[in-house]
C-alpha cells in the first residue's frame, strides 16, 4: 500500500559499483503512448476481455500522507468502474453505486486489493477503504467473483452490472496489500495485512497475516464457496506486503509456479525484504542465496521464459527501490527512504536455480511504475499464466503497456500524483530464432497419428524430438520419435512423422526443436489428436515377422469384454499365455511376446486371440502365423 513508516529524521545513503550481467537474452524499448481519456488511477484491480480493459477500485490521488485528513480520504477513492479500449482510446465508466447497495459497493472503492483473473472471471479479494456501515476505514472481509466480459458489455451499454457480481463474506480474506495468484486448481493468498482505521505516523493499527493461504474457490454462477483451505505460517519471511508475486515457468518449460520479490517491512527495521520466495503447488521455498537490489515495492512487471536454456526472467518497471542507478558513475546508490526511481531492471533465475539481477539500458523519462500494471498484448505468444515465450518471438515485438500507478515529482519527500502517462513496451530477442516454424498439424488415421510441420528457415538445426502425452493428463511428456533437421537452410522445408499404434483417447503433441549447441525450443500442437475405438474385432499380423527374440501383437477390441491371448507351436501345444481372461474396454491394444523366455527353436508358431463380449454376441477368435528365426 506504499504505507512508508518514516520514523527516522535522517536517512542512510551509500553507493557501490554496479555490476552488469549478460543474463537477459532480450532488450526492451519504452515509448510513450497517447491514450486520451484514460482514467488516472493506481492500486486498482484489472481484467481484460475482447481487447477491452476493465479497472475497478484504487485511488485517484498520489501517495498518502500520515494525518487523518491526508492518509486515505474517501473523496480520493475511485468510485467508478472503467472500461478502456486501448486501440481507440475510448473510455466508458459507471458508478459503483449505480447498481449495488452501499454495503456491497464499498469494497469496489478500496485500494490495494488482491485480485486475479482466470478465464472470464475476476476474483476480487479484500482491499482497504471506506466502509459506509461502520463509517470507518477497514480491510474488507469479502471475496467477489466478477464475470468480466459481461461486466464490460454492461458498462459500455449503460446497463446494470449487479447480476454479474457474486460475493462471499469470509474473515480469512480481511486482507490488503497482499497478492493473489493461481496455478492448477488452487489459489494462493500471499502475505498482506489487516489494516483497520486511519493511517497515522504514531498509530499502528495494522496486523500482518504472516502467512500464505492455499484454497479452492467454487463458483457456480450463483453462489461462491471456499474449500480445501490450508495455511503456511512464517512470522519472519511471510511478514510482507506491497510486493510483487510474479508468474513463472519451470526450466522444463511445462511446470508453473510463482516468485515473490521484495515486499515490506522487515522485522524491526523499516526496510524492504531482499530475499525471494518460490511458491509451488506443493512447496514454498525462501532463497537466501540472492538479495534483490532494485524495485522492492509493488510495480509493473513483465515475465519472460527462454526455453532455449530454461531461464526465467522478470523485468521490473521502476517504482520504489532501496537502490537507484547513477548512470554517470556506474554505481548503485542505497537510500533507506526507498525513493521513486526510473530504472528498469530484470531478475533472471537460471535453470540451475541461481539468480542474477541486470540493470537494463532502457529507462523511464519520469519517476513512475509504482502500483502500475503491465498489460500484456493478447497477440504475444505466452503461457496461460501470462509468461511470454521468448523463443516464439520473431524480432522486435510489441509486448504490451505500462499503465497507471503513482508518479513522483522528486525521488523523496515531494508531491506525487496518479500517473497520466502510459508507455508501450517493445521486446527484442538477442538473436534471431534458429528455426522459424510456419505450420504444425496432425491428423488421425486408424490408431496412428500423422504429424506434419514446415519451416521457413533454419540455422544450426540438429533436429526435432516429437513428444506426446494424454490430453488432460497431469503426467509428463514421453518421447515418441526424432526427425533430423536440415542444419542450415534459407528455403522452406517440410517434415513429417507417423506415431503408430496409439491407444484410444485424446493425445497432445509438441516438437522439441534442438540446436547443434544443445539449446532447444518447444512448439505445441494447437489441437488434439483423437484416436477412436475400432469397429470390429481384429488381430493384426505380428511385427517384426520373422522375429528374434521379440515381436509385437496388435489387436482391436470393439466392445467391453474379456480376452485371452496365447501362443502355440506347430504341434498345437501352448507355449505362452500373454493375456488370461483379461477384462478390457473398446480400444486398441498391444502385447509383447519374447521368445528368449522360452528358449524356442526356429520354426512356425501361432498366436490365438479369444474375445468374449460382455454384452450380446458370441465368442470370437483370430489367429496369425508367426516365424521365429535364430
Amino acid at each position: 500500500m506504499n504505507c512508508r513508516r518514516l520514523f527516522l529524521s535522517v536517512f542512510l545513503l551509500f553507493s557501490f559499483t554496479a555490476v552488469y550481467s549478460s543474463e537477459v537474452p532480450y532488450s526492451i524499448e519504452i515509448q510513450r503512448a497517447d491514450i486520451s481519456g484514460a482514467p488516472r488511477i493506481h492500486s486498482f484491480a484489472f481484467a481484460q476481455s475482447g481487447g477491452k480493459w476493465l479497472f475497478i477500485g484504487g485511488r485517484i490521488n498520489g501517495m498518502h500522507g500520515f494525518t487523518t485528513s491526508t492518509s486515505f480520504p474517501k473523496e480520493f477513492s475511485n468510485t467508478r468502474m472503467y472500461v478502456l479500449d486501448p486501440s481507440t482510446g475510448q473510455t466508458w465508466s459507471r458508478s459503483i453505486f449505480a447498481d449495488l447497495p452501499f454495503w456491497k459497493a464499498d469494497q469496489f472503492r478500496s485500494t490495494n486489493m488482491q485480485y486475479y483473473q482466470v478465464g472470464n472471471k475476476l476474483y476480487f479479494l479484500g482491499g482497504y477503504g471506506y466502509d459506509s456501515t461502520s463509517n470507518a476505514l477497514i480491510s474488507f472481509p469479502l471475496l467477489k467473483v466478477i464475470d468480466v466480459a459481461e461486466t464490460i458489455d454492461a458498462i459500455m451499454n449503460g446497463s446494470s452490472t449487479a447480476q454479474y457480481i457474486r460475493e462471499l463474506n469470509d474473515p480469512r480474506f480481511q486482507v490488503t496489500g497482499g497478492e493473489l495468484t493461481s496455478f492448477g486448481d488452487f489459489f494462493f493468498l500471499v502475505g498482506g495485512h489487516k489494516f483497520m482505521g486511519p493511517y497515522r505516523r504514531n498509530v499502528n493499527n495494522q496486523t500482518y497475516t504472516k502467512k500464505i493461504s492455499k484454497f479452492r474457490i467454487n463458483d457456480n454462477g450463483v453462489t461462491v464457496s471456499i474449500s480445501d483451505y490450508t495455511e503456511a505460517l512464517d512470522s519472519v519471511e511471510y511478514h510482507r506486503r506491497d510486493m510483487n508475486v510474479v508468474p513463472a515457468v519451470k526450466p522444463d518449460g511445462v511446470g508453473m509456479y510463482s516468485i515473490l520479490y521484495g515486499g515490506v517491512f522487515r522485522i524491526g527495521i523499516d526496510l524492504p525484504y531482499l530475499t525471494p520466495i518460490y511458491i509451488d503447488s506443493s512447496s514454498i521455498t525462501v532463497d537466501y542465496s540472492f538479495e534483490q537490489k532494485m524495485s522492492q515495492y509493488t510495480c509493473a512487471y513483465m515475465s519472460v521464459f527462454n526455453s532455449g536454456d530454461g531461464g526465467m526472467h522478470t523485468t521490473l518497471f521502476a517504482g520504489m527501490s532501496l537502490n537507484s542507478y547513477n548512470e554517470s558513475t556506474n554505481t548503485l546508490e542505497l537510500d533507506s527512504l526507498v525513493p521513486f526511481i526510473n530504472d528498469i531492471t530484470t531478475i533472471s533465475r537460471r535453470h540451475d536455480g541461481s539468480t542474477a539481477e541486470t540493470i537494463m539500458s532502457a529507462r523511464f523519462d519520469s519517476l513512475v511504475g509504482s502500483n502500475a500494471k503491465f498489460i500484456l498484448d493478447p497477440s504475444v505468444p505466452a503461457y496461460p499464466n501470462g509468461v511470454i515465450k521468448l523463443r516464439e518471438l520473431s524480432g522486435r515485438t510489441f509486448a504490451g503497456y505500462v499503465f497507471g500507478g503513482i508518479k513522483g515529482r522528486i525521488p523523496n519527500g515531494g508531491p506525487s500524483f496518479p500517473s497520466e502517462l502510459t508507455y508501450k513496451v517493445y521486446i527484442t530477442p538477442d538473436a534471431p530464432l534458429p528455426v522459424e516454424l510456419t505450420s504444425f498439424t496432425a491428423t488421425a488415421s486408424g490408431r496412428n497419428a500423422l504429424l506434419s510441420w514446415s519451416t521457413a528457415s533454419e540455422l544450426n538445426n540438429y533436429g526435432f524430438e516429437i513428444e506426446r502425452r494424454s490430453a488432460g493428463s497431469s503426467g509428463g511428456w514421453i518421447t515418441a520419435g526424432f526427425v533430423n533437421g536440415a542444419g542450415n537452410s534459407n528455403a522452406p522445408l517440410l517434415y513429417s512423422f507417423e506415431d503408430r499404434d496409439l491407444s484410444s483417447g485424446r493425445h497432445n503433441y509438441r516438437l522439441k526443436q534442438i540446436d547443434n549447441n544443445g539449446s532447444f525450443n518447444y512448439h505445441e500442437l494447437s489441437g488434439e489428436v483423437v484416436i477412436g475405438v475400432p469397429e470390429k474385432f481384429f488381430l493384426h499380423q505380428n511385427y517384426p515377422n520373422p522375429f528374434n527374440p521379440s515381436t509385437k501383437l496388435n489387436y482391436d477390441i470393439p466392445s467391453e469384454g474379456r480376452i485371452t491371448l496365447a501362443v502355440y507351436d506347430s504341434k498345437g501345444s501352448e507355449i505362452a499365455r500373454l493375456e488370461n481372461s483379461k477384462p478390457v474396454t473398446a480400444g486398441f491394444y498391444t502385447s509383447d511376446f519374447r521368445s528368449g523366455e522360452k528358449e524356442l527353436a526356429s520354426g512356425v508358431y501361432y498366436a490365438v486371440l479369444t474375445f468374449s463380449p460382455s454384452g450380446p454376441g458370441s465368442e470370437m477368435k483370430a489367429t496369425v502365423k508367426m516365424a521365429m528365426l535364430k
